[in-house]
């Protein structure tokens, strides 16, 4: 009865990871969109990247993140692109520094695990209007993973409805499902920024 209660509860937890990591941020799309098409006007020649980042960015969604696990690589390829399409997208209203440092082969990782903190200084950080600061820096050690995520709080968020903690209660019920006892998240908001320290230990 013990061991079927088990697999129960394990069950019921990859259904609401699936569910978790399904819950991409359909405001980016559509913005990633209307730039693309703004820059196809343009004739800009960021059409291309911008295409083919985006392609990328969905075809990783759609092929690899149903798996417990996936390339760690590939993981840290999905957040270029994410990062790539949003510096597309601003243009030169945020100042957006972004860094990685070790080796991310031969690493997996639970998808889509890192992507919440960073989306969330997106949501909150940038405003055309405001000085947007935002920078990432991911370290990867032999057995640890190092996420570190800072933003300068805007005063007036464009995305009504970006002003729910969504993606940070996302990120944090995805790190208790699939790493519990196995990471170390701090959060601190303070007036006029927001931070986010995250240890994550690697299979």
């Amino acid at each position: 009865m013990k061991y079927k209660r088990q697999q129960i509860q394990i069950v019921k937890n990859q259904s609401e990871l699936s569910y978790l990591k399904a819950q991409i941020n359909p405001h980016f799309l559509f913005n990633t969109l209307n730039s693309i098409y703004a820059l196809s006007i343009e004739r800009s020649n960021k059409t291309p990247e911008a295409i083919v980042r985006l392609s990328g960015l969905m075809r990783y969604l759609f092929s690899d993140t149903s798996q417990k696990y996936a390339s760690l690589e590939k993981e840290i390829n999905y957040i270029n692109s994410y990062i790539e399409l949003q510096k597309i997208r601003l243009g030169n209203t945020a100042n957006i520094n972004y860094m990685v440092n070790g080796e991310i082969k031969n690493k997996v990782i639970a998808p889509l695990i890192l992507i919440p903190f960073i989306e969330n200084a997106f949501k909150h950080g940038v405003n055309p209007e405001e000085t947007s600061q935002i920078d990432i820096q991911i370290s990867i050690t032999e057995n640890n993973l190092y996420l570190n995520v800072f933003n300068l709080k805007v005063d007036h968020i464009i995305d009504e409805e970006s002003r729910s903690g969504y993606s940070i209660d996302n990120g944090q019920k995805q790190l208790r499902l699939a790493y519990p006892d196995k990471h170390e998240l701090k959060i601190e908001s303070k007036q006029h920024t927001f931070s986010v320290t995250l240890k994550l230990e690697l299979s």
